[in-house]
């Protein structure tokens, strides 16, 4: 049996981001993945079968899963379709999307991302499915050209429309941004009280990957082999600070 998906772990649990051309594929690169230390597996859909929609069709897609739980059970994952209006190169139109995402939520896996620039009344609908089966959602925004300004806004949003985990991705260009991003996410966390991802992508936004327990962060992204995003670390580097952090007594709410 899986353990449950982290939403409160005393150190976060590390997870990899893994894309495949195709289900086999996937399911390899999800093996070498959990061979590399990952707590859990990111699954990059926007990259299975270049996003063709019989690829992605439900049938397709509850194969792959129950491949997945046949060939490794134990692995926790994380569905992830990342479109054109948040970064990744996923072409799908709100009804692809939902119906994807909805056909992972029926196949059981653990978690699914869902993007805030897709429409509320779709992602109340997966939000209700997934409630109704137990699965994590991921309220996600990301922003690879800079830092917004609406920042506490966008976790509010993200708490507003049900997400369970409220993640948001900035690209920052000074400290100044990656400090505005985790006073933003930590205010969210305050307020909601549910758990926060906070990543600033790149070398300035180091900290956000490595220190997330000191804001009670389930989980931070790391890799196997290649970034999918600027500035991840391998899973070996972020598990050495995240000791050194643990031998020190950081606890979310105190101050290092």
């Amino acid at each position: 049996m899986r353990p449950p998906f982290p939403l409160t772990p005393a150190t976060p649990a590390v997870a990899v981001p893994v894309a495949g051309g195709d289900g086999q594929d996937l399911l390899e690169r999800t093996a070498a993945a959990v061979a590399g230390g990952a707590d859990l597996v990111e699954w990059r859909l926007d990259a299975w079968g270049g996003g063709a929609a019989h690829a992605l069709a439900p049938s397709a897609v509850a194969e792959l899963v129950a491949a997945l739980r046949a060939e490794l059970g134990g692995v926790r994952v994380l569905a992830t379709y990342r479109s054109r209006l948040e970064g990744g190169p996923g072409e799908a139109d709100d009804g692809e999307y939902t119906d994807l995402l909805l056909a992972l939520v029926a196949a059981g896996v653990d978690a699914v991302d869902v993007e805030l620039t897709r429409p509320e009344e779709d992602a109340a609908v997966v939000v209700a499915a997934a409630r109704a089966a137990g699965v994590v959602v991921v309220g996600s925004s990301h922003d690879f050209t800079g830092t917004p300004d609406d920042l506490p806004s966008r976790f509010r949003e993200l708490a507003r429309r049900g997400a369970d985990v409220l993640k948001v991705a900035v690209m920052p260009e000074s400290a100044y941004d990656v400090v505005r991003l985790l006073d933003a996410a930590v205010g969210a966390h305050e307020a909601t009280g549910r758990p926060v991802v906070p990543v600033a992508m790149g070398a300035l936004g180091v900290l956000t990957r490595v220190a997330g327990g000191l804001w009670g962060a389930p989980f931070t992204f790391a890799m196997v082999g290649e970034a999918s995003a600027p500035g991840q670390l391998a899973v070996a580097d972020v598990r050495a600070v995240q000791d050194v952090l643990a031998r020190a007594g950081a606890q979310p709410g105190e101050r290092a």
